[in-house]
């Protein structure tokens, strides 16, 4: 039921058609499915350190710098999204985004190359910057204590030119005299950097109703847990459907990394490995 509510802007009414309850049931049993889903795996969203291992941002790593990335210590992809909202009876101005012009809600996620969002932060009012993101949500001392390799050396995650530059996080060059080689550094992870808005283009090609702005009213239901739920059923959707985005990582000339080829180490994990306590 809660599917059906998110797969497509239908009129709570049709839900009740389909299954056979009243819609007052309808949006109680969608509503309170999807709270329990937040309640019990949003740690998922935060930091997994079961999964984001040092081991395993190591191969993320690798199998980023061997489709063209200049560097081999840069793991994830950062960056924003604004997600449209109904404009609210109340505190207007909190929401309003003055480059859109219209109320959004923001969020932020790492994007890794098997396509999960393995890091999601938000919602944050619209009138926020990536960079109050960035502050605002503990992820440079998360970074700071889990961002290693095996032997000490930092890894880095990568986004666009609003966020600054560290031990633990890089973006393009910037200015109007660039070298030939900054230039090509920067189109260089242009390249891959691309899989972030690919994760969260599927978002909205699956569940089509957090698209429809006119019905994301965040002051008479939750929208910043429905959002984060989607996000959490997306990433259970590409466990369990190997993702094209695995097959960009690939690596033409296939090596042999602790008796296991490569394209084998970029899968996303079992649906069964992904949700754990």
């Amino acid at each position: 039921m809660l599917l059906a509510r998110l797969v497509y802007p239908n009129h709570l009414c049709d839900l009740a058609l389909k299954f056979g309850w009243p819609v007052e049931q309808v949006s109680h049993i969608s509503t309170a499915t999807q709270t329990i889903i937040h309640d019990q795996w949003e740690h998922l969203l935060c930091w997994d350190a079961a999964r984001l291992t040092p081991d395993r941002l190591v191969k993320y790593a690798h199998a980023i710098e061997q489709k063209g990335a200049p560097m081999g210590t840069i793991w994830g992809f950062i960056d924003g999204t604004i997600w449209g909202i109904a404009c609210p009876t109340y505190h207007q101005c909190t929401c309003y985004n003055s480059w859109k012009r219209k109320q959004y809600l923001k969020y932020y996620g790492i994007v890794t190359p098997d396509r999960l969002i393995s890091h999601l932060f938000g919602p944050v009012d619209g009138r926020r910057n990536d960079a109050f993101l960035w502050q605002e949500s503990n992820l440079p001392n998360i970074l700071e204590r889990n961002a290693h390799a095996p032997d000490g050396t930092p890894l880095q995650v990568y986004g666009d030119p609003a966020y600054s530059i560290n031990c633990f996080i890089l973006s393009p060059y910037q200015g109007a005299r660039l070298t030939n080689d900054q230039k090509q550094w920067n189109r260089s992870m242009s390249r891959v950097r691309i899989v972030a808005e690919w994760a969260f283009k599927e978002i909205v090609n699956t569940f089509g109703f957090l698209d429809f702005v006119k019905n994301q009213k965040h002051l008479l239901q939750p929208v910043g847990v429905q959002f984060r739920v989607a996000v959490l059923l997306h990433n259970a959707h590409v466990c369990l459907h190997k993702p094209q985005v695995t097959q960009y990582f690939n690596i033409e000339n296939v090596n042999i990394v602790e008796g296991l080829m490569e394209d084998e180490l970029l899968e996303p994990p079992l649906l069964s490995e992904y949700f754990h306590n």
